[in-house]
């Protein structure tokens, strides 16, 4: 089924045609990390608001994620008819909108989803920011100055990554509950210096 609860606070948290603003404490993308925490632990609240679940339980062994990157509401709608994957979500679960954060990057979202964070807390908010403990603008999922054409350009600095991006992860909450998480991620990247700071627990 559709979410019709979340269609609705979507739609009273727009300030006009162009423009809405988060719901970082309920429909907000921010919240799948607490939830997935949730679901696999029964600790702590369960970020979401139970309407995403509709009648299914709100614990389980198993939890995947398929993190799709820019596949916002706009596309689902124009894709579930068309794909058989995406009509089980409606016909077997529940889909449900959720607001982007603020600002709606990859770097941000990416950081949020493996380490709970959400963008105000890890520091992490664009493709290119200003890094005060390298008085430069940075790359971060690069790990490279802005312009770089190459990966882990700030390597030669001596900083570590750990000093540049959220150390706590989800994938390290989890263990505590003895869940082990694994995240498949493009070789390209799954071993970089972010995703070995970000993933670490998985």
């Amino acid at each position: 089924m559709i979410n019709s609860d979340s269609l609705k606070a979507i739609e009273n948290a727009r300030l006009n045609d162009n423009i809405g603003k988060p719901l970082y404490d309920s429909y907000c993308f921010s919240q799948i990390p607490q939830m997935i925490y949730h679901l696999l632990t029964g600790q702590g609240n369960m970020g979401l608001p139970r309407s995403v679940l509709g009648e299914l339980p709100d614990r389980y062994d198993k939890v995947i994620l398929i993190f799709v990157d820019a596949f916002g509401w706009r596309f689902f709608q124009d894709y579930v008819e068309q794909s058989e994957f995406l009509k089980r979500f409606v016909v077997e679960g529940v889909a449900s909108k959720l607001t982007t954060q603020f600002p709606s990057t990859t770097a941000a979202h990416v950081t949020t989803i493996h380490s709970g964070l959400p963008v105000g807390e890890s520091g992490v908010f664009h493709w290119f920011y200003y890094e005060p403990l390298l008085d430069d603008i940075i790359a971060p999922l690069m790990f490279s100055f802005a312009g770089d054409k190459q990966r882990g350009t700030l390597q030669t600095t001596g900083i570590s990554e750990q000093s540049l991006f959220p150390t706590q992860t989800l994938y390290q909450k989890l263990q505590q509950y003895g869940v082990k998480s694994y995240c498949f991620q493009h070789y390209n990247y799954a071993y970089s210096p972010f995703s070995r700071v970000v993933c670490d627990g998985a």
